[in-house]
């Protein structure tokens, strides 16, 4: 029963993970480097989470959240800012995408591990969660794919800009 808990949360926290992966591959290619770096950065997070539980539980949660929500605000403007590609040739996720996108989903993982740091699965939660936003980002890639826009800069800049107002709620 604890690990479906665990799985509920993961899933839950994780759907923020899915419309970035969704909103940033509408004008880029699919890569795995998007969704590997969200894991990567989720799983570092969530085992410092686990680590550091009760230094970090003293930390506002509304900290956490605007800052996220800041993360998410500037890919928005910078998507509105971009040059729109006229052409069919995608280019690439940069890296910088890819570590603040992490970031910014990665935080929520790390704030709900911490409800599970002091549990029988505190170093199984880290895994689950990375696993999750792996899958939900490259899921996203794969459905940006399937539709097709125009004035994707301004979707994905606004897709991204609801991202930040939800974590300001």
């Amino acid at each position: 029963m604890k690990f479906l808990t665990v799985a509920a949360t993961a899933v839950a926290v994780s759907l923020d993970s899915f419309m970035a992966g969704f909103s940033l591959s509408l004008n880029k290619r699919p890569t795995t480097v998007l969704p590997s770096a969200v894991a990567l950065i989720t799983l570092l997070l969530c085992v410092a989470a686990s680590v550091v539980g009760r230094a970090l539980s003293l930390v506002s949660q509304q900290a956490f959240d605007y800052f996220g929500a800041a993360l998410l605000l500037t890919l928005a403007v910078l998507s509105l800012l971009r040059k729109e590609e006229r052409t069919h040739t995608l280019g690439d996720v940069s890296t910088a995408e890819c570590l603040t996108i992490g970031l910014a989903v990665g935080m929520d993982a790390a704030i709900a591990n911490l409800s599970f740091a002091a549990g029988d699965l505190q170093w199984v939660t880290p895994l689950v969660f990375a696993l999750t936003h792996y899958l939900m980002v490259a899921v996203g890639q794969v459905m940006a794919k399937r539709v097709v826009l125009r004035h994707t800069n301004l979707f994905s800049a606004v897709i991204l800009a609801v991202l930040a107002a939800t974590k300001l709620l």
